[in-house]
C-alpha cells in the first residue's frame, strides 16, 4: 500500500485529497494485485509499484467523481445510454500502471 505522504511528496500528486486517498489507494492496490495474479508484472525501479498505485489512485478518484453520465433529461425528453465507463476505467487503469510497471499478458 502507498500512503498520502508518498503521493504528495514523491509522486508529487495533487489530484486526490488527503481524506479520499486511502480509499482510492486501496482500490488501486486491489486492481494491481489482480494484474499480478493474471499477468507477469515486474517493477523496474525501487518505487515503481508505489508510483503506479498513485497514478491508478488518481484515475479511480477522477472516475469516481461522476465522470460518466448514464442518462440525460432536457425538458420532457429523457435519454438513457450506456456510457461504457467500466471498460474505459479498466483501460485507463491498465495504461497508467503500464507507465511505471512492465506488464506482460499471456502465459505466466
Amino acid at each position: 500500500m502507498v500512503d498520502f505522504d508518498f503521493y504528495r511528496d514523491t509522486y508529487l500528486g495533487s489530484t486526490v485529497p488527503e481524506k479520499a486517498f486511502p480509499a482510492a489507494a486501496a482500490r488501486a492496490a486491489a486492481v494491481l494485485e489482480d494484474y499480478e495474479r493474471r499477468y507477469q508484472v515486474e517493477c523496474p525501479g525501487p518505487d515503481s509499484r508505489r508510483m503506479a498505485l498513485c497514478a491508478m489512485a488518481e484515475v479511480i478518484h477522477s472516475y469516481g467523481s461522476s465522470r460518466f453520465l448514464g442518462s440525460a433529461t432536457v425538458g420532457s425528453v429523457s435519454v438513457r445510454f450506456d456510457s461504457g465507463g467500466a471498460r474505459e476505467l479498466a483501460r485507463e487503469l491498465y495504461r497508467k500502471a503500464g507507465i511505471y510497471l512492465d506488464i506482460r499478458r499471456g502465459v505466466v
